[in-house]
């Protein structure tokens, strides 16, 4: 689905959320499964995104909740970054999460 791109305004919104580099597991776990209710409360809690807005950002994150994982960590350094998205490639594997974060 190609619709207009959020990223950004996103990006605004959440620029603290990741800023820590401490990747807690549970929140990684819920956006990896495509629960992305609390995120989307968020941005219209913002005020930033009109209905259609918001619906098409919901389809993007459910079609491919990494979109919102790159929004959350557009603003975090590098090694930030690095330890979500080793986080993240751990979730597509079978192997327990008991060493992640």
């Amino acid at each position: 689905m190609q619709g207009p791109d959020y990223r950004e305004l996103v990006a605004a919104v959440f620029a603290a959320e990741f800023d820590e580099g401490v990747v807690e597991v549970a929140v990684l776990r819920r956006i990896h499964a495509g629960q992305v209710t609390e995120w989307l409360e968020a941005l219209d809690r913002s005020g930033l995104f009109g209905r259609d807005a918001l619906a098409t950002i919901a389809d993007q994150w459910r079609a491919d909740p990494a979109v919102l994982l790159d929004a959350l960590l557009s603003t975090s350094d590098d090694v930030t970054r690095r330890r979500w998205l080793m986080a993240w490639s751990a979730l597509d594997r079978p192997e327990p999460l008991g060493r992640i974060g």
